[in-house]
């Protein structure tokens, strides 16, 4: 595609501001960047005011304002932007009030408390100092996660410093790095924790999906060299590291953090006899330490929640090769149509879920360009994975009856299939294939 002297092709213009074609399609879609003229053949050509605009688009994206609020800041007169506008600030404003005033209040905590810098602090007494200078416990969430988020090193330092067992740690950085499907992070305890995992062990499959739509999302991948190097994230029972395998050379590493369904793997991969092309690791996905470039493709069905949608593609990429890809499956919205009984029960569980739409401008804005990408078929959610879901659940919640926690574990997951029997057209798990920039 060429510049011509009436304008700039899509492609052209995209790559000079750093943006995918789809994506400047996309803001003509919405009304928000629209080509002035249209060359020979149907080519959309943007001429010099139109590139102004997207000039503009991208600055207030970097602000931080939702494309629907960019378009009310240039569509508007002066008083439509600057309420936008104030709004924004007064959002920004607070978070850094927050910020200060949490920083402020640890500050005066270590210098005056001497239980903080005795040998004898642990987790119940720095509970209870946080509890007594009036922090509740979503304070204490809020709190955990920008430590994480910020500083995950020393946040992992200080939690062995409370003298916090190394599960329970693990426990922690998980909650704190990343949305958790299924539970209310305040109903979280050890007991609860203990019993979710423990019943998540005894499923084949630990979430929708299926070696079909496995292969399809595969068949979406173009150009990978022979014996292509794989990171295989939230492997599980494996069930996709074994389709991955399946007609191809590829090399995998398939990397969980809980040992019985990597037992699991290891039986079926020797069954499949795929030992020698798989290599099984007991690892957290939010402590990868892997080289720069290490890995052709790297594939994560359903697990990347844990440690948050953006969190993981942007950390993640570095281990990517150039030109290699990621292929990974996360719930999101469907469409514009978002039933309110669905909003409210997965604001609860999982308040960070996107768009379709929006994930893929989150791939795009940490150097990816998104090739293609699909709907999981509800085959996907009940003929394999609620399926087994139902069949298990009663022998699990009869055997643990004396378990506290098993009726709320029994209640939430009843919860879960309840909303997505009603509302599978409105939400679900959309598969995403994109290419390393």
């Amino acid at each position: 595609m060429v510049k011509t002297s009436s304008g700039i092709t899509v492609g052209r213009l995209a790559k000079k501001y750093g943006l995918s074609r789809s994506t400047l399609l996309y803001y003509d879609s919405i009304g928000l960047l629209s080509p002035s003229a249209h060359m020979k053949g149907e080519y959309r050509s943007y001429g010099v005011e139109d590139e102004k605009r997207l000039a503009q688009i991208c600055h207030y994206r970097k602000a931080g304002i939702p494309l629907k609020e960019i378009k009310v800041i240039l569509d508007s007169p002066a008083s439509g932007i600057s309420g936008v506008l104030e709004a924004r600030l007064k959002e920004l404003n607070e978070e850094i009030s927050s910020l200060h005033a949490q920083r402020e209040f640890i500050s005066g905590i270590l210098k005056s408390s001497p239980h903080v810098q005795s040998s004898k602090m642990d987790k119940a007494a720095w509970t209870e100092v946080l509890r007594s200078s009036g922090f509740s416990e979503k304070d204490m969430q809020d709190w955990h996660k920008a430590f994480e988020r910020t500083h995950p090193d020393q946040h992992q330092q200080f939690l062995e410093y409370l003298h916090i067992p190394d599960d329970e740690i693990r426990l922690i950085r998980k909650w704190s790095a990343g949305p958790q499907r299924i539970i209310k992070v305040k109903q979280i305890s050890e007991k609860y924790m203990e019993l979710f995992l423990n019943f998540f062990d005894t499923l084949a499959k630990l979430g929708p999906g299926s070696p079909e739509t496995t292969k399809k999302a595969l068949s979406m991948v173009r150009g990978l060299p022979e014996k292509s190097k794989v990171l295989n994230v939230g492997c599980g029972t494996g069930i996709e590291t074994l389709a991955l395998c399946e007609g191809t050379d590829m090399e995998l590493t398939a990397l969980d953090n809980r040992p019985a369904v990597l037992d699991v793997l290891k039986t079926e991969a020797g069954k499949a006899g795929f030992t020698d092309r798989i290599s099984i690791v007991l690892g957290d996905m939010n402590e990868m330490d892997y080289d720069a470039e290490s890995f052709d493709m790297i594939w994560c069905e359903g697990a990347i929640f844990i440690t948050g949608f953006e969190n993981g593609v942007s950390k993640w990429q570095k281990f990517l090769k150039p030109n290699g890809y990621i292929c990974l499956s996360e719930l999101a919205w469907l469409s514009d149509e978002r039933p309110e009984e669905a909003v409210q029960f997965f604001q609860n569980i999982y308040s960070e879920m996107k768009s379709v739409r929006g994930n893929i401008e989150i791939m795009e804005r940490h150097g990816y360009e998104v090739t293609g990408y699909f709907i999981e078929p509800e085959s996907d959610w009940w003929d394999t994975y609620y399926a087994e879901v139902q069949r298990n659940l009663p022998g699990y919640t009869d055997a643990n009856k004396d378990n506290s926690e098993m009726n709320a574990l029994a209640e939430n997951i009843k919860r879960e299939m309840e909303i997505m029997r009603k509302y599978g057209h409105a939400v679900g798990y959309v598969f995403y294939v994109a290419r390393k920039k």
